[in-house]
């Protein structure tokens, strides 16, 4: 009996000590955006680390992946300031740590084409919650980078059909010479061609080009009374181009402007002001009592009101999907009986399939893109006095159908803030 007792026992012990080491704690690297590289805060880099939070205390609460937790302790991420250089390095000094798993947020995409770079050197996968150029799609190249969002031209070439349904018949156009910007050009180039609209002027420079360059550029335009005005630049350089639009009061009757990046609320009035009445695309978030729940408690956190069609919600909500991507992969490496490392992670990534804040997230087979996320118009409605930020207004959304444009021009607001004529067809 004595026997049988202290071998009950040891089983008991045994048991127990299996369940204790089943418990794991899987951490997280980040790669975000909270200032630029002038030291401007950046409200939806923050938005999205504070949304990525939200998600790793949603996986623990909610029991995902068992008695596990999963973590991204202070000293494990980093500000990379939405800017190239350096970018793969600081990434790496997170890699090369061997408890790292996933390296997340990774919000701008010529950053992230270096981040990726690295990653696949040391096999570590990478997720990102904004980065959209082009070339990241690409397996081949990028084999340890995932993301949440569809690439660059599902997005820039519906200003092209915002364009046409508005009669523009020529552009001046405007883009960075980064991964993003040099993508975002072959998409405009594509769509303009089949849309009969001409590229009258083109203006290619790198990011963060001094600002009386620009001016000059802005002055040009005047002086071949181009009156239609395209972006494909990121935020600190399309607010660049917004501030010389103020300065040579071009926000005006008469002129159309269209600019890939939507632009925050913290801004310049000057920069706001110049920004009334242009035209941006942005991820669809369907309303849901999910989404609300989130916004409320985002706004807890930031002790603040949110606009639910600011830039910030949006990267805020695609943040919280891109860190529970990785809840769900975990999820099913574990019941699969697999263990939980970087190679067995990127291949579970790559089968992602779940109802999201953004609406369903999954990746399209071949690519390293999310697949048929809604895209929807917004437009600049200029200086919100009731809460000191710039209002954005959804104005056209895209048939997912028949992939056609639908715009309702009665909610438009033209440079000058006049409205356009409903006629128009």
């Amino acid at each position: 009996m004595i026997y049988l007792n202290y071998c009950i026992l040891l089983i008991t012990s045994i048991l127990l000590s299996s369940n204790i080491s089943a418990e794991e704690i899987y951490d997280f690297g980040g790669m975000y955006t909270y200032h630029y590289r002038d030291g401007r805060y950046a409200d939806w880099g923050h938005y999205s680390l504070l949304a990525a939070h939200m998600a790793i205390k949603e996986i623990n609460q909610s029991g995902m992946i068992g008695d596990s937790k999963v973590r991204m302790k202070k000293e494990n991420i980093i500000d990379h300031h939405c800017w190239p250089e350096n970018a793969g390095l600081m990434a790496e000094t997170l890699m090369k740590k061997s408890n790292i798993l996933v390296i997340t947020g990774v919000d701008c995409s010529g950053p992230a084409v270096k981040i990726s770079e690295k990653a696949k050197i040391h096999r570590i996968p990478v997720i990102s919650n904004g980065a959209n150029a082009s070339n990241l799609s690409s397996i081949k190249d990028h084999p340890w980078f995932i993301r949440v969002v569809t690439p660059s031209e599902l997005y820039e070439r519906y200003l092209i059909d915002v364009a046409k349904q508005l009669k523009v018949l020529d552009i001046a156009y405007f883009f960075t010479t980064d991964a993003w910007g040099r993508g975002a050009s072959k998409v405009i180039h594509d769509a303009t061609k089949k849309n009969k609209i001409t590229i009258k002027k083109e203006y290619s420079y790198p990011r963060d080009t001094n600002q009386l360059i620009i001016d000059k550029f802005i002055q040009e335009v005047i002086d071949f009374n181009i009156q239609n005005i395209l972006i494909t630049a990121p935020t600190p350089d399309t607010v660049k181009l917004f501030t010389s639009i103020y300065k040579y009061e071009l926000n005006k009757p008469g002129y159309l402007i269209f600019a890939a990046e939507m632009i925050s609320a913290d801004e310049s009035r000057q920069v706001i002001d110049a920004s009334l009445g242009y035209f941006s695309p942005m991820a669809f978030l369907n309303p849901s009592e999910k989404l609300n729940e989130f916004k409320m408690q985002l706004e807890q956190q930031l002790d603040k009101k949110i606009d639910s069609n600011s830039k910030a919600f949006f990267y805020a909500a695609l943040s919280y999907d891109h860190i529970m991507a990785i809840g769900h992969a975990i999820k099913k490496i574990r019941d699969n009986n697999h263990v939980v490392n970087r190679d067995n992670l990127m291949r579970y990534l790559r089968s992602t399939d779940f109802n999201g804040l953004s609406g369903k997230v999954y990746i399209k087979k071949g690519t390293n893109d999310r697949g048929n996320m809604p895209i929807q118009i917004m437009n600049s409605h200029g200086f919100d006095q009731i809460n000191n930020s710039v209002k954005f207004v959804p104005v056209g959304y895209i048939d997912p159908q028949t992939d056609t444009l639908l715009l309702e021009r009665e909610k438009m607001i033209l440079p000058g803030n006049i409205k356009p004529r409903i006629g128009i067809q």
